[in-house]
């Protein structure tokens, strides 16, 4: 007998097959863990910015065996992916046994740094243990601009050195860079560099506003540079099409849901996060943790997330009877870091998804009340 063929699937594709038989059921497929919330480079528009010599935030961050034993539980309650997130991963001493346990353990790990601590020994563990993917963050395409956005001399050369390492060594590499003022004339340039290396490459520039007070909003691009450079790269247009989508296709399913409930992200209904001290939260912009997973069970905590998921709007606000929700970037944490409310409009992020639809053509009947709602 002939074997059977077994059909190919990406793993994004594996993501929406898994969501798609879930339907509406709350389960903990994802977990983003901040290992720490220090970092060795001193980026202007960071909105963490924790030294990376702060004893006192170190002594605070789980121990190794702490994260183990997290790790063990959060796969036995289901949890599928793992982004290891920072601050600066690499800090940690104990990267190399606490990554090596969670490929161990099962997890489908993507991790998260700025390349500038690789070690021929690390980039070896990974390309033993492949990991999904390491995605580095390019602070410029030039070390000028670069060490203006970082603030460490020499860390230029560090980070392309660790670029070039995982590309020797076969390592899954995706590049990304932060669209600002600073870095706007070599956006487009690091979109060439990147295919000339054959690696996936992205921008953001929607900036928060940073936990520790700093006001970033010189930071920002004009919302038409933005959106400009955003349908620069032909992947833009039917990836915000993908998303405008699937927004209404849930709105249809579930009309009252987004005028009703605060949080209608993924945070607490497929994903969470955790910090650095085993607090768990919807994501990693929504602070502080709201539950203790050091004293508590992940099972319970995923509870207290789902009562959070229930609270719900306290007022009337433009964004509750917007139709472009799925190509705006606007969220509560978002609203509350640039307004210390979680209900507001964030105006520079209704901008942003107006002129996108615009360049979508996305403006009909619905899209037009948006635009006298938002503007």
């Amino acid at each position: 007998m002939w074997p059977m063929s077994c059909e190919e699937l990406t793993y994004n594709q594996l993501g929406e097959n898994i969501k798609a038989r879930l339907g509406g059921q709350r389960v903990p497929l994802s977990v983003t863990v901040g290992l720490t919330d220090r970092c060795n480079l001193w980026c202007v528009h960071c909105f963490v910015h924790d030294p990376a010599r702060d004893q006192e935030l170190r002594a605070r961050e789980l121990t190794t065996e702490q994260w183990i034993d997290l790790f063990d539980r959060l796969a036995e309650a289901g949890c599928f992916w793992m982004t290891m997130t920072g601050g600066e991963i690499l800090l940690r001493p104990d990267f190399a046994d606490l990554y090596r346990h969670a490929k161990q353990r099962g997890f489908l790990l993507s991790l998260l740094t700025n390349g500038t601590l690789l070690t021929p020994e690390l980039v070896a563990l990974l390309a033993e243990w492949y990991p999904l993917v390491v995605e580095i963050t390019l602070y410029g395409l030039t070390r000028e601009t670069y060490e203006a956005v970082t603030g460490v001399a020499g860390a230029y050369d560090r980070c392309l050195r660790g670029v070039r390492m995982f590309l020797e060594a076969r390592v899954p590499l995706r590049l990304k860079t932060i669209a600002m003022v600073p870095t706007r004339h070599e956006v487009r340039a690091m979109y060439q560099f990147a295919a000339e290396l054959g690696v996936e490459f992205r921008h953001d520039g929607v900036l928060f506003q940073t936990f520790h007070g700093k006001d970033i909003r010189d930071l920002r691009l004009p919302p038409e540079e933005l959106v400009a450079l955003d349908f620069a790269n032909p992947k833009a247009a039917p990836d915000l099409r993908r998303l405008d989508d699937r927004y209404r296709d849930l709105v249809e399913k579930a009309p009252h849901d987004f005028q009703e409930y605060l949080y209608t992200c993924g945070g607490g209904l497929r994903s969470f996060y955790v910090d650095p001290y085993g607090g768990m939260s919807l994501c990693q912009m929504t602070r502080p943790a709201v539950y203790d997973l050091v004293s508590g069970t992940v099972e319970e905590g995923w509870e207290v997330l789902g009562e959070l998921r229930q609270r719900r709007v306290s007022k009337d606000f433009a964004c509750l009877h917007c139709h472009l929700a799925g190509i705006c970037q606007r969220c509560p944490a978002f609203s509350f870091l640039e307004h210390g409310d979680p209900e507001t409009v964030v105006e520079y992020a209704c901008a942003i998804a107006r002129l996108r639809a615009q360049e979508l053509g996305l403006v009909d009947s619905m899209a037009k009340e948006l635009v006298v709602a938002g503007s």
